[in-house]
């Protein structure tokens, strides 16, 4: 599979990036990061906006809508199929673990022995 670039850079930057985020896997399965940034206020102020537009979906959907042109382009639909039926069922199971988390009583260990 090729690079893949947001909807309003389909080219590579001509100059360095002040900010990145690497996420890959090794055959291992596990997932792994790395993450860089330029001395400057601009740079880091970029790794937080980045990281917010990963953890709000936004950054996640453009992702995703690019994976899938470009999968349609590369004849490779069925791997994108297996990307996207993973994503969604991760997601799913997610929002499912924390409704039952909401079922259950907490109380601080200091209070349980009150009782």
């Amino acid at each position: 599979m090729k690079e893949q670039f947001s909807k309003e850079e389909n080219r590579p930057l001509d100059s360095d990036p002040i900010s990145q985020l690497l996420v890959y896997t090794e055959e291992d399965g596990n997932i792994y990061f790395s993450c860089d940034w330029a001395d400057s206020e601009d740079a880091a102020m970029s790794i937080g906006a980045m990281l917010y537009r990963l953890v709000e979906g936004e950054l996640v959907s453009e992702i995703m809508d690019n994976l899938k042109s470009q999968c349609v382009l590369e004849e490779r639909t069925e791997d994108y199929e297996k990307i996207s039926t993973l994503y969604e069922s991760l997601k799913v199971i997610k929002a499912s673990t924390r409704e039952l988390s909401k079922d259950e009583v907490v109380i601080d260990p200091l209070d349980a022995t009150t009782f």
